[in-house]
């Protein structure tokens, strides 16, 4: 059974490496590069995995597999800004190759979304996603996230090739 919970310090080490894998295995898929993070600080990561607010309006969901090996996250943030308080954003999201079709993500999603709605006053999810030979468009839209506009054409560059991004909103 997958057990889905928030991130803490102690999990920093399996997360950074849970990162830079994603980043080694879909290069494409994400505005980070390897070559940029390999050189982050384990307490980088130790910060980016510590909750913020009670409850948090800030942290990174896991996904563990039933030997308790971390297998998938996604990361939240509520915008602090008082004009925007009514929005948060997803900043990434990953589930290891050999897990994937397998509903992780979804539950991950699903947790992000449930908690959402609990919060006072929020109203809206935002996202990025990059458009590669393997989209995560369809996910994000079977979910319920919806285009804000029209494509950032050649949003990234790696190496010669070009990335586009679409910005998505799932009103809640």
């Amino acid at each position: 059974m997958i057990q889905i919970r928030v991130l803490q310090v102690e999990d920093a080490q399996e997360f950074r490496s849970l990162r830079l894998e994603s980043f080694r295995e879909a290069p494409l898929g994400f505005s980070e590069s390897y070559e940029d993070e390999k050189e982050r600080p384990l307490s980088d990561f130790q910060q980016e995995v510590t909750p913020i607010g009670n409850p948090p309006e800030y942290y990174v969901l896991g996904a563990f597999n039933p030997t308790e090996e971390l297998i998938g996250f996604v990361k939240f943030k509520r915008d602090k800004r008082s004009k925007a308080r009514h929005k948060s954003m997803i900043h990434a999201m990953y589930t290891k190759a050999a897990e994937r079709n397998k509903g992780i993500g979804k539950l991950l999603m699903k947790e992000v979304i449930q908690r959402a709605q609990a919060m006072e006053g929020m109203e809206q999810i935002h996202l990025w996603v990059l458009h590669t030979d393997r989209t995560a468009a369809g996910f994000y839209q079977r979910l319920g996230f919806i285009s804000q506009g029209p494509f950032v054409k050649k949003d990234l560059k790696v190496g010669e090739v070009y990335i586009d991004a679409e910005y998505m909103v799932l009103y809640m």
